[in-house]
């Protein structure tokens, strides 16, 4: 696997990636070709001929494989990587906005290169403005997938950024009391994370293992049992739930009515109708125990700067090295150079300060709840 800088979350191909599309892109809100894009780095960086390159577009366009069927250096590898950084229900904060048949939740199946367009992302623009360093560890925001299948978790934009502050500002200041701030992670598809002990474990010692759920609602008992799966662990697809539930009542594990799919772009709403003998919590039991509406994983807070070198470490000595490393989050309203940044009491109570991070809101959330 490549590196990745834990600061502005790109391994090299991503990175380039976000540097090619600004350097083809006229403005901020052009959209620039997939192909196009492809075509610049196949020929001019790995130096394959028009030929080859017309190929490999080809292949896809008759299917479009998953990203481990791909060589490090194709350009099925490089599409599916650009696919994934503009996919809200795979990524968190999404470095592209894409247009085109892109794929969705339901069943991953992005067409060819030809028919997809991209632009940068707001959040791209603004959490990694041109020539200087981010205004967030992005890595924190969005996760990352590391070799030995642990992963560095999301979490909320608002949340990162009052923890960050409230470090640069109190650099003495208790886990706790960090923690009201930001609670623990939150993905890309919501569900439900736990336990408590564990998330503290992550932000104290730099790794645990946590539970992944996608949330199920309880909508009727009495008569009958309806339940709704209204989120996915990350990574989970509506088709993988259906075809496992499926294959569920084919072996007689749960006898359903009726399943529905009301799933609608990135919102998950699968509704089961069962006998009145099955209650609530017993078909979530079922489900959780025997499909992939469960996963447990194992996670770190895992630092490298994309050279190779990385290392593990607590919540708030990241958040420290971040307050040296990063660009600040604050501007003055009248332009004028600022020589610090400023306290938040004095933001408050003076103002004459914004921050292009205002205007990120997100109000995604993942649920935080004590499993065990």
């Amino acid at each position: 696997m490549e590196q990745f800088d834990f600061w502005d979350g790109l391994t090299g191909l991503q990175r380039r990636l976000v540097d090619l599309l600004r350097s083809m892109a006229e403005s901020e809100t052009v959209f620039i070709g997939a192909k196009d894009i492809l075509r610049r780095l196949a020929t001019e960086e790995w130096k394959m001929t028009e030929d080859e390159f017309e190929y490999e577009c080809e292949e896809m366009n008759i299917q479009v494989g998953p990203i481990e069927s791909y060589r490090p250096k194709s350009v099925g590898r490089a599409y599916r990587l650009l696919l994934e950084m503009g996919a809200p229900w795979r990524i968190r904060y999404p470095y592209f906005d894409l247009r085109g048949m892109v794929g969705a939740l339901h069943d991953d199946a992005p067409s060819g290169p030809d028919g997809v367009s991209l632009r940068l992302s707001p959040f791209a623009q603004m959490v990694l403005p041109v020539g200087k360093a981010p205004l967030l560890p992005a890595a924190l925001l969005n996760g990352v997938s590391l070799p030995d299948g642990s992963h560095i978790p999301p979490h909320n934009l608002q949340e990162l950024w009052m923890a960050l502050e409230a470090v640069r500002q109190n650099p003495g200041v208790e886990l706790d009391d960090l923690m009201e701030v930001l609670p623990g992670p939150d993905f890309a598809s919501g569900g439900v994370v736990g336990g408590a002990k564990a998330i503290r474990s992550l932000y104290a010692d730099g790794k645990t293992e946590m539970v992944l759920r996608g949330k199920i609602e309880a909508e009727i008992e009495g008569g009958r049992t309806r339940v709704a799966i209204m989120s996915l662990p990350p990574g989970v697809l509506v088709r993988t739930i259906i075809e496992q539930i499926r294959g569920l009542a084919g072996r007689e594990r749960l006898f359903l009515y009726e399943m529905k799919d009301r799933s609608e772009r990135h919102a998950v709403r699968i509704t089961l109708d069962l006998p009145r003998r099955y209650s609530a919590a017993a078909v979530k039991e079922i489900l959780y125990r025997e499909t992939d509406l469960e996963r447990r994983g194992v996670f770190r807070l895992s630092v490298s700067d994309g050279s190779g070198r990385s290392g593990e470490g607590t919540l708030i000595s990241i958040l420290k090295e971040a307050v040296l490393r990063l660009s600040p989050a604050w501007e003055r309203k009248d332009g004028a150079p600022t020589d610090s940044v400023p306290f938040l009491k004095e933001i408050l109570e003076v103002g004459g300060y914004k921050s292009p991070l205002s205007d990120l809101t997100d109000d995604r959330r993942s649920r935080l709840l004590d499993l065990f």
